[in-house]
């Protein structure tokens, strides 16, 4: 027969296992190692340089540079792929008219030409269309 436990023994226990419960899902969600995200980083950048030059390449190399510094602070801890970000440039097409639609996209693919800068107040994006002249 054992002899028995004081509450006190069994509080300690119950202490101890409830830190180490709560301890555990935050060390494990601390972040990878440096390494680990240095490598999704070099894997990513190179999916970015393998775009055709242009301005599709340099939004992924700015975005891909603008998700690590945030991982870096804490925040998200995976860039987003060049697909994702395509895709969400894409949905911001969306709102304008059909016709205007079609040509934020093109521009969106890279047709056009671009001028200014962020750091200057804002890209200028321009795609010149010819459209036929209907006489009567």
């Amino acid at each position: 027969m054992q002899a028995p436990t004081s509450p006190r023994r069994h509080s300690r226990a119950w202490l101890a296992t409830a830190a180490l419960t709560l301890a555990l899902p935050a060390w494990a969600s601390s972040g990878a190692p440096k390494a680990a995200a240095d490598a999704t980083y070099q894997r990513e950048r190179a999916a970015c340089t393998a775009m055709a030059p242009g301005e599709a390449r340099t939004n992924c190399l700015r975005d891909l540079g603008a998700a690590r510094q945030q991982s870096q602070r804490g925040g998200r801890a995976i860039a987003p792929t060049p697909e994702q970000l395509e895709h969400n440039a894409l949905q911001r097409c969306q709102p304008h008219p059909p016709d205007e639609r079609a040509l934020c996209e093109r521009m969106v693919r890279g047709e056009g030409s671009v001028s200014g800068s962020v750091s200057g107040g804002g890209l200028i994006r321009e795609l010149v269309t010819q459209e036929p002249v209907i006489t009567r």
